[in-house]
């Protein structure tokens, strides 16, 4: 698996490619659309295509963005989720609150990088 980045300053965008071809995406993001908590940075819009999930892609594009959030200075890493709350229990995240966002019950979770 290969791995892209677009560096936009402190934001990224990756994409993760299998022989060639996209598989899928993850962005490290300064500000979430209309959060509920007022922190930063995110890591936001993580999807695999559905025939690449469960092989592995997701954690390294997680691992992926959690690098670069170091590479920037950041110590800490947040995101929501609201069907997700397992596999980023895996990765080391940690449910912090719940919210309803956008009528969904959401978890605020966050990764300490240090």
């Amino acid at each position: 698996m290969e791995l892209f980045a677009s560096d936009q300053g402190r934001g990224v965008a990756l994409v993760a490619k299998a022989d060639g071809e996209p598989i899928g995406t993850c962005l490290l993001a300064e500000s979430e659309i209309e959060p509920n908590h007022d922190v930063s940075p995110w890591l936001a819009g993580l999807f695999v295509v559905p025939e690449h999930r469960r092989k592995g892609a997701g954690a390294v594009l997680v691992r992926a963005i959690e690098d670069q959030a170091r590479q920037r200075g950041f110590s800490r890493l947040y995101l929501y989720t609201t069907e997700a709350v397992e596999f980023y229990a895996r990765l080391g995240w940690t449910v912090v609150d719940h919210t309803n966002w956008k009528g969904f019950d959401t978890a605020l979770m966050v990764r300490d990088l240090s």
